[in-house]
């Protein structure tokens, strides 16, 4: 491997440069992008005149050779040493907000400041909410104070378990994964969000939970170092792709299982790990019934908890009462079992999580088109009860349903395409 010195931190565009050691006969600078580091977790500590070691390859950019790292981690003493890293932080703060685009803001503990911060900064790129942090504080080029050199102080469990157990790392993960998987728009459909993959970490989120109540789901190596799980998604090739973590060292601060790489079926360095054990996939139901609407049953609507949320509605009728929004639905419910006895696959199944016991169940989505029957605007979620009646509970976006819906299947349906 070849060895250098960084020239400055990740920029905002997740790259820099690293200046070849002269014995390497190299006399330009190398091209290194955040997501060519060996360990994402730490990111941070390439900073200016961090040593490290990397592997390089020629790309050709704008009509150009040149040259990029990979494979690049940071030159320790011996194979057990740990990276030195900068002066403890001089403030010290808690983790106000947190988004998974990796930013947020750190208020100090007065609460009299805040400060935003950005994912560059922060280990790995994981923080949460509440997160007792040590920081410094810089101004930016566009004036903005901002929080860098970012340490967790104090980590304890919040009760969720994707937060608890599993450390994503740097947010780009959603982008190397849906790179690794066969295209798909990951993104709204009416609403379009900043983040272009906004459905896939819902998506990868809801199926570790799932995972994670399911036995022997997770599954570990035998020197129970390392831990994957299939993500349910698949390669172009149709090969399944897994998600691999890392153990934390004993004297870190987080999560467990530190996220590794996504590794296909076919990886050989991911078959020697689990080859004899491969993770299965996610369950979500034991009787396929549950995913078909049964025509021959009835529908009644919860008239009073439909419109408990107006916002939910299309703009036009933001002049509707609570009751005449819950008369909307309740008269066109019958045009969307319609639709279903015409077509079965246009009641689309989702696997819900009820706010406070956090129990998952099934659902079914119907179309409910107020404005123009041949155009849906919301999702009807409906419960069967087991004395043999279907209940619609509440209605969602569009957005929202789809969503949701994509835990189970990718939508083919015409009036939930993203």
């Amino acid at each position: 491997m070849l060895t250098g010195s960084v020239l400055s931190q990740f920029n905002d565009r997740g790259f820099t440069f690293i200046a070849v050691d002269t014995e390497h006969n190299i006399d330009e600078d190398v091209f290194l992008h955040i997501t060519g580091i060996e360990d994402q977790a730490q990111a941070n500590l390439f900073v200016r005149g961090a040593r490290i070691e990397f592997d390089m390859v020629v790309v050709s950019r704008g009509g150009r050779d040149r040259p990029q790292a990979r494979n690049a981690r940071l030159v320790t003493d011996s194979a057990d040493a740990r990276p030195v890293t900068s002066s403890p932080p001089a403030q010290r703060g808690n983790v106000k907000f947190w988004h998974a685009m990796g930013y947020g803001f750190v208020a100090d503990e007065k609460g009299e400041h805040e400060y935003y911060v950005k994912s560059i900064s922060v280990p790995g790129g994981y923080l949460r909410q509440r997160d007792v942090v040590g920081y410094d504080v810089q101004r930016s080029r566009e004036g903005m104070t901002q929080a860098v050199n970012l340490r967790v102080l104090h980590w304890d469990a919040v009760g969720d378990p994707f937060s608890d157990l599993i450390d994503m790392g740097h947010p780009r993960w959603a982008e190397t994964l849906a790179s690794l998987a066969e295209p798909e728009d990951w993104n709204y459909r009416i609403h379009p969000a900043k983040d272009l993959f906004v459905i896939l970490r819902s998506y990868l989120k809801y199926t570790f939970l799932r995972l994670n109540e399911l036995p022997n789901h997770l599954v570990y190596s035998e020197d129970e170092r390392a831990l994957a799980f299939n993500t349910g998604l698949v390669t172009a090739f149709q090969e399944h792709i897994y998600a691999l973590f890392r153990r934390r060292p004993d004297d870190e601060l987080g999560p467990r299982w530190v996220l590794r790489s996504f590794e296909k079926a076919s990886s050989v360095p991911f078959l020697e790990l689990f080859g004899r054990n491969l993770p299965p996939l996610a369950s979500y139901f034991d009787d396929p019934a549950q995913l078909v609407f049964d025509v021959r049953l009835p529908l009644s609507v919860n008239v009073e908890h439909v419109p408990h949320d107006p916002d939910r509605f299309p703009d036009s009728l933001n002049l509707l009462t609570a009751q005449d929004l819950a008369a909307q639905v309740n008269a066109k419910a019958p045009e969307a079992v319609e639709r279903v006895r015409r077509n079965y696959k246009t009641a689309i199944p989702q696997f819900y999580r009820d706010g406070k016991s956090g129990q998952g169940k099934m659902q079914l989505l119907l179309p409910v088109a107020l404005l123009r029957r041949d155009h849906a605007e919301l999702a009807l979620a409906v419960d069967r009860l087991d004395s043999g009646v279907y209940l619609g509970r509440t209605v969602l976006t569009l957005d929202w349903a789809y969503n949701n819906a994509r835990l189970l299947t990718r939508p083919d349906t015409d009036w939930l395409k993203p």
